[in-house]
């Protein structure tokens, strides 16, 4: 995940799943946030993020659903904007994957 939070605002990131909390990070702008795991046998790893860019509103997503992106990517890349994160289509080489924050 890569902050491109308009206006330069520092992006702090909290992920976890049902097994495994990945800590809180801040990214400047342009900044990035990587983390590896293996999906598990069952088919449902999941994982969610936090997100604040000082705002006084917390957002968060699925960063991570099994269903969605374990056959559309290995090496999942995510730009976080105010209006919710994007995907990065391989095929089409552009983030043009544009979610809603989960409500």
């Amino acid at each position: 995940m890569e902050n491109r939070v308009e206006g330069g605002k520092e992006l702090i990131i909290h992920c976890k799943s049902k097994d495994d909390d990945l800590g809180v990070y801040t990214l400047k702008t342009l900044d990035d946030f990587i983390f590896k795991f293996r999906p598990n046998i069952w088919g449902t790893t999941l994982f969610y993020c936090s997100m604040d860019w000082g705002e006084g509103q917390i957002h968060w997503f699925d960063i991570y659903i099994f269903d969605r992106d374990y056959r559309r990517c290995t090496n999942c890349q995510w730009i976080i904007k105010k209006s919710g994160p994007c995907f990065y289509d391989a095929g089409a080489h552009k983030y043009d994957f544009c979610y809603q924050w989960n409500h």
